[in-house]
């Protein structure tokens, strides 16, 4: 009778344990399906926050909440109670989706007071802040009175060309870590003020002061010491906080190379749409280059005591470029080399296949460029070398070269040059459309 009593006892005591370890095991199953749906949902609240982020340039900022009302729905979650007060509420039925999307992140109170708190970008409207909730299903933990769960996922993001009102000026490609990226040797002074640089390796000030004024300064690599030096950027002129970005992706890599021809030898006399071995414009040499594309299978050099321009009277002076300009494509692992001592004034087209380009090296060349002029040269709108290092020296001060944009792989700028830059992409192809570069935040 003893053991029946104790055997008893035992089978009560399993059978609790049993329903134990099936709560147990409830929760675990349940808990993985809400980690499982909180990704997802996670997912979407990110393309929510990047997609109105690119919104807040565009027309004022109205398209902002459809834009990332869209981009949720692409992610498998449709709107279908509104803002996230909706799906706490009683009675919120399953599967129930809040979308609520805010230009400038702000606290939400929930109806049991719980606060969401809007983080360090309270307020800011260069920021937008997405928050996707929905009601998820239970499956074990019903058997405990709870069928179902609110679940939120949060993200803001900014366009890190916001703070300017423009976009990138400088886009660097080569990664971190590499010994690329935007690089200072001597005291340079580079002038972007209504843009910004963008660098997807380290920046680097080799202990140097260096005067940058930008509407913003981000790197992917190296961002904390730079180098040792000072860098000082914005109006007026402070100490800058330079941020941390992801790696930026090439604005021109839509560009399509002219054909190349069978290459003929350069005479001094240029001819649009002629494929040159090469272009060398010597001391004394005043070339004027009309309107259209060249292309260099080979290096064009231009050395000390040259004049050149496009389409101006004899003498090459700044005052006489046309706004019909010139393109030069480099191939063949050619590459640009222009001197200090040379003037040259150098525009690019404000229409046409390659509107807005200047320079452009092919992707497969990574011979290193040098860009350098005396006080008043300038080489106008894009300078594009995405496998290239790009070095700048001399004294590039010439107001008139505005519309600039700097693509390459590496970039250094040299001595005491002074470069001025201005993201104005609308006469590029595809015009604003290239300087959106939203980032997450949070």
């Amino acid at each position: 009778m003893k053991m029946n009593k104790q055997s008893g006892q035992v089978l009560i005591g399993v059978a609790f344990a049993m329903v134990m370890l099936a709560g147990f095991a409830g929760l675990a199953v349940d808990m993985g399906t809400i980690r499982y749906q909180r990704r997802l949902q996670q997912t979407a609240a990110d393309a929510a926050a990047i997609a109105g982020s690119n919104e807040i340039r565009q027309n004022g900022g109205v398209g902002i909440s459809s834009a990332a009302l869209s981009a949720t729905a692409a992610n498998g979650f449709t709107n279908t109670a509104g803002d996230i007060t909706n799906c706490v509420t009683a009675g919120a039925a399953v599967g129930t989706v809040c979308i609520q999307i805010v230009h400038a992140p702000a606290d939400v109170t929930l109806p049991d007071g719980t606060v969401i708190p809007a983080g360090p970008h309270n307020g800011n409207t260069n920021y937008v802040e997405a928050l996707v909730g929905v009601v998820q299903p239970t499956f074990f933990m019903q058997i405990f009175g709870k069928d179902r769960q609110f679940v939120l996922a949060r993200a803001v993001a900014t366009n890190i060309g916001q703070a300017s009102g423009g976009g990138g000026c400088v886009y660097t490609l080569g990664p971190p870590g590499t010994g690329v990226g935007v690089t200072t040797n001597g005291t340079p002074t580079v002038m972007a003020p209504t843009c910004g640089i963008e660098d997807s390796g380290d920046f680097t000030t080799n202990g140097k002061k260096v005067n940058i004024t930008a509407g913003y300064i981000g790197a992917a690599g190296d961002v904390a010491n730079h180098g040792g030096g000072t860098v000082l950027c914005g109006q007026p002129l402070a100490t800058c906080n330079v941020v941390q970005i992801p790696p930026v992706t090439d604005p021109l890599s839509f560009l399509q190379a002219p054909a190349v021809g069978t290459p003929v030898a350069w005479t001094g006399n240029p001819i649009p749409g002629t494929t040159y071995s090469s272009i060398t414009i010597n001391a004394g040499d005043i070339v004027n280059f009309p309107a259209g594309t060249y292309i260099v299978d080979g290096s064009f050099t231009i050395n000390g005591g040259a004049n050149v321009c496009n389409q101006v009277a004899a003498g090459c002076s700044a005052a006489g470029v046309q706004n019909s300009g010139v393109t030069f494509y480099i191939t063949n692992g050619g590459t640009v080399k222009t001197n200090g001592t040379s003037n040259i004034y150098l525009s690019a087209p404000n229409s046409g296949t390659y509107a807005g380009i200047l320079f452009y090296q092919d992707p497969n060349d990574s011979s290193t460029a040098l860009m350098d002029g005396t006080a008043n040269s300038f080489f106008q709108r894009a300078l594009y070398f995405p496998s290239a290092e790009l070095d700048f020296g001399g004294t590039l001060t010439n107001p008139t070269a505005a519309s600039t944009v700097i693509v390459a792989n590496d970039l250094k700028f040299n001595g005491t040059v002074t470069v001025n830059l201005n993201a104005n992409f609308a006469s590029l192809p595809g015009g604003v459309s290239i300087i959106e570069n939203a980032v997450l935040v949070e």
